[in-house]
């Protein structure tokens, strides 16, 4: 099923629907592909693309996300972009904050932030002018990632060198 919703109204969405426009909207138990509007409620739902000044998320997921401020608790989201991001017991692939980001048992593949609190979660790459943390577990720190794509690169390089000799 799939539908267009439009206007300035609070609006309450359950089940299924295609391109949402609201003044605020929530969404219990169901999903959107496509969410516009300046407040954002998800329980229990999902969204693949959003865009909003504000967005709560309790158990839900999304693909893609930019706000103003976003709010994560248990749910999961592949690319969050915000001003200020939150999550707690959730997880995202990629957080770009542009102020300050903080985690709490939650999991980061990519953390990048002016600040970031990071607290019992685990990050793969955090690029931050600051960071606090207490029980964090990185994988790579920007030395690291630095490191790490000049070996991949000068590898990728040798790899492709020895393959043109060979033809």
């Amino acid at each position: 099923m799939s539908e267009e919703r439009e206007g300035r109204r609070d609006d309450e969405l359950n089940g299924d629907a295609g391109d949402v426009v609201a003044g605020r909207i929530t969404i219990r138990q169901g999903g959107a592909r496509s969410v516009r509007a300046r407040e954002v409620s998800i329980r229990q739902g999902g969204a693949i693309r959003l865009q909003a000044d504000s967005v709560d998320i309790t158990q839900g997921g999304i693909v893609f996300a930019r706000a103003d401020r976003m709010s994560v608790t248990g749910g999961g989201t592949a690319v969050a972009i915000a001003a200020k991001a939150d999550l707690k017991a959730s997880a995202a692939t990629v957080v770009l904050a542009r102020d300050a980001a903080a985690l709490e048992q939650a999991a980061a593949g990519v953390l990048v932030a002016r600040s970031a609190r990071v607290a019992d979660s685990a990050v793969g790459v955090v690029i931050a002018g600051r960071v606090e943390g207490t029980n964090v577990r990185v994988l790579f720190g920007w030395r690291e990632a630095l490191a790490f794509g000049a070996a991949a690169g000068a590898a990728l390089w040798l790899l492709s060198g020895f393959g043109r000799r060979r033809r």
